[in-house]
């Protein structure tokens, strides 16, 4: 254009047609997913995607090989990493260090997968969500406690998550000892409609002591498997002008046994008009045998067209007892 001579060249309007912006699918539910977490007191970190080969590794038991640079400026910054977790941690030693000691930090980014044999494939790249959860959810004052962060404060976060995306009936979860990283006795994958997108639960404590953190509670998402499953369309109901019947229940059961798996059996069994299960109590000690533990369910009928008979809710409440009997050997106390 230069050499040709701009004074040369025509004045011309542009052409086109306006169109108006908008977000795509998961542009939408990546903006609702960090508005509900920051809802929930979570607040963003944004991590280094480059990492050493060790903490690339941790959290994660997928198969991948890492893929490197091959002039990194530093060791500390040499490879890609596969999982948001050890950043996150990084970012919370960052923030106790400066006597920061309540932190809940959430990262949407990506990890890369290298599956090919050849160093110069370029990775798979999969948008994840980390969460990272420290320290006091209350602080003690003069009328309550303090009270530390635990596996079911970050369990209920993803459970509004799940409800917010219209998923909570198609979650499951699963106790796991497959992440060495994690605690073997509070951690669980998480399974959507039988297909693990994550988990969630505490870091060991020997890896919290090499990232120099207090105990830690984590979670890991796919979020690209997460956003793309298909969601069902809100029902709303009218309440009720019958009134509801609630009976409890207490079991004693085979430690091993999990409550998630109770309350599928309970589910199952119970028919139509049960409306609401809640787990009221967990008892192992005294007058308990070794092995075994106690616990104890309130069970909430509802029937919007009709008051419930007595003889209604007994009959459920027998084809819940028999099942529990064959299923999991379940004695009623």
């Amino acid at each position: 254009a230069r050499i040709y001579g701009y004074d040369r060249l025509p004045s011309t309007l542009p052409q086109g047609e306006t169109v108006a912006g908008h977000l795509t699918k998961a542009q939408r539910l990546t903006r609702e997913v960090r508005t509900l977490l920051e809802g929930n007191g979570v607040s963003e970190a944004i991590s280094y995607a480059l990492t050493t080969e060790e903490k690339a590794q941790q959290f994660t038991n997928k198969s991948s090989q890492v893929t490197r640079l091959d002039w990194p400026m530093t060791e500390e910054r040499a490879v890609l990493r596969l999982n948001l977790i050890s950043g996150l941690l990084d970012d919370v030693a960052y923030n106790l260090a400066r006597k920061n000691n309540r932190v809940a930090l959430y990262e949407i980014g990506r990890v890369f997968y290298q599956t090919g044999d050849s160093k110069h494939e370029l990775p798979t790249e999969v948008n994840h969500l980390g969460l990272a959860l420290t320290g006091n959810i209350h602080e003690k004052d003069w009328q309550t406690q303090a009270q530390k962060v635990d596996f079911f404060h970050l369990k209920g976060i993803l459970e509004n998550l799940f409800d917010s995306l219209v998923l909570t009936d198609r979650i499951r979860y699963q106790k796991t000892a497959a992440i060495k990283e994690m605690h073997p006795g509070r951690t669980a994958m998480i399974l959507l409609d039988d297909q693990e997108i994550g988990f969630l639960g505490q870091v060991h404590p020997s890896i919290a002591k090499a990232y120099e953190v207090s105990e830690t509670y984590v979670a890991e998402l796919d979020l690209d498997q997460l956003l793309a499953a298909k969601t069902e369309q809100l029902v709303y109901q009218p309440v009720s002008k019958f009134p509801s019947v609630t009976r409890d229940m207490a079991l004693l059961l085979d430690e091993a046994i999990d409550n998630q798996s109770v309350m599928e059996i309970i589910r199952e069994s119970a028919g139509r008009f049960l409306s609401d299960i809640r787990l009221f109590d967990v008892y192992q000690g005294k007058n308990i045998d070794a092995g075994k533990k106690s616990l104890g369910y309130s069970l909430t009928f509802s029937n919007p067209e009709a008051t419930l008979t007595d003889e209604e809710i007994n009959q459920a409440i027998a084809k819940i007892t028999r099942n529990l009997e064959e299923k999991v050997q379940a004695e009623i106390r």
